[in-house]
């Protein structure tokens, strides 16, 4: 049992090692009508930038930083000592663990879409304006169920049914290498559409989850139903002559950091996938815009290195019975303690089967975004967003509301406020600056009410990027040489 809970272990080091090496994250709303911005075409592919030619400073361009949870905040968790200047958690004699657990739903969820752009560049034509990204990402989502919460810090109650459906992991790392075109179809009227190529780096996802524990007085009957699939090309999987995982060891090259070996695993044709990105805007009126994007509507084929888990079962725990005078001479209670449990636990996990498995597709996490904006004057606009995020057997929604300012080239600004995970107190902020070709930006949704309410905090975002952008004015000229000066 020790050596699958040091396996678990090591696996889930290895994909946080990926959640820390890449440092890009979910597009953050307030990008959406930012000004200034060339990499705003990534949250819509229709939206053109205002120069004839782009190019990111490379892992800078952009680097974005994004958690979010569905259930609690900051301030759920760690709060002020009731009578001494300190802080303590729920967890405390003097915390309130039902507060807490009243906040869970059935099924909670821990998310994250993580990455680094390597190249990022665009540049305008007559036949509209192209733009191409390569990327690092990482999809991720971890969902625990409410009950897991209610049985730990509550304890189980007589004749208690408690449901663990839907507790899952779902970990994506991969590149993309994306090619990005738009234009104007009529006067009025622009479209984009962005194609990806997708190299898995590496995958582990919950296919079945169903888990379930019923207690009595005398019994607990555990009635489990769960699949998981991983694909792991940076790592070997060691099987032992049982065909039980006896280690998973990160490949020699990759230990010893051979930054040669590093394109192989990064742009990995044996899991490849593909992806497309879609964008429109409409003006009926000059003031008006009307938008609307989908992002991420892809998948992809992991093939490499993969393996199956699975953890079937219907087991009967009747507790431990411990006859003090059956303890061998020499061995402490605590030792004969420990062995009793180490059985157990060695019961239940001779129902954990690792195989290796076929190859499996899994689907990216798509984004619906919807949008409106009202320019009051050619440099003063407001705007209205709806977001959709369609995860892993559930939506989650956000909403967006933001003022824009161009006071020309030098200086952009945003503020916008934001419905996000139930909280309606996401007060964001972006600032655009231009000195001569140099083009740096930071974009956060929640960055005031991080400072002035953080214990209120469910999520974090934060988009930095630096470009050099040429032929500003040329496109500006072309833009605004048919409107009035004020609408």
């Amino acid at each position: 049992m020790k050596r699958c809970k040091w396996i678990f272990i090591k696996l889930g080091l290895g994909f946080l090692g990926f959640f820390v090496i890449s440092a890009e994250a979910q597009i953050n709303n307030s990008l959406y009508f930012m000004p200034g911005v060339p990499q705003s075409n990534r949250v819509n592919p229709a939206y053109q930038p205002h120069c004839s030619f782009y190019l990111g400073l490379p892992l800078l361009s952009p680097v974005r930083v994004e958690t979010s949870s569905s259930a609690f905040a900051y301030g759920d968790v760690i709060y002020p000592h009731p009578k001494e200047d300190s802080l303590i958690t729920f967890l405390h004699p003097l915390g309130n663990k039902q507060a807490f657990i009243d906040l869970l739903e059935p099924v909670n969820y821990v998310v994250s879409d993580l990455g680094t752009s390597l190249v990022s560049a665009g540049f305008n034509t007559k036949v509209g304006f192209f733009s191409m990204d390569v990327t690092t990402r990482v999809d991720g989502g971890i969902y625990y169920p409410g009950d897991m919460a209610r049985l730990i810090l509550s304890g189980t109650e007589e004749g208690e049914t408690y449901q663990f459906d839907g507790g899952a992991l779902d970990l994506s790392a991969f590149d993309e290498i994306s090619a990005g075109w738009t234009a104007k179809i009529l006067h009025n009227l622009q479209v984009g559409v962005r194609g990806k190529l997708l190299f898995g780096v590496g995958n582990l996802t919950t296919t079945k989850s169903n888990f379930e524990l019923t207690t009595s007085e005398d019994i607990w009957n555990i009635r489990s139903d769960m699949m998981f699939n991983a694909s792991l090309p940076f790592a070997e999987v060691q099987y032992d002559e049982d065909g039980n995982v006896e280690d998973i060891v990160l490949k020699e090259e990759l230990e010893n950091f051979n930054p040669w070996k590093l394109p192989k695993y990064m742009f990995n044709g044996r899991n490849l996938g593909m992806g497309v990105d879609l964008g429109v805007t409409y003006r009926p009126i000059h003031e008006l815009m009307l938008s609307a994007s989908v992002l991420d509507i892809g998948y992809i084929r992991w093939k490499d290195e993969v393996h199956e888990v699975t953890y079937n079962t219907e087991f009967d725990y009747k507790g431990l019975e411990i006859n003090p005078f059956e303890i061998p001479e020499g061995v402490t209670f605590g030792e004969h303690l420990d062995s009793l449990v180490s059985e157990t636990l060695d019961s239940l996990s001779s129902f954990l089967v690792f195989n290796p498995g076929k190859y499996y597709s899994h689907r990216l996490n798509t984004k619906l975004y919807l949008g409106a904006s009202y320019h009051v004057t050619p440099k003063i606009s407001f705007g209205l967003l709806s977001r959709t995020d369609f995860l892993k057997d559930r939506i989650s929604q956000q909403f967006t509301a933001s003022a824009n300012l161009t006071t020309g080239r030098m200086l952009n600004f945003t503020m916008s406020y934001s419905y996000i995970n139930a909280y309606f107190k996401n007060i964001g902020a972006g600032v655009s600056l231009n000195l001569g070709p140099f083009n740096m930006y930071l974009i956060s949704d929640n960055a005031l009410n991080v400072l002035f309410w953080p214990q209120e905090t469910k999520s974090v975002n934060l988009w930095f990027g630096m470009n050099l952008v040429f032929g500003y004015k040329k496109v500006m000229a072309n833009l605004y040489q048919d409107k009035p000066l004020v609408y």
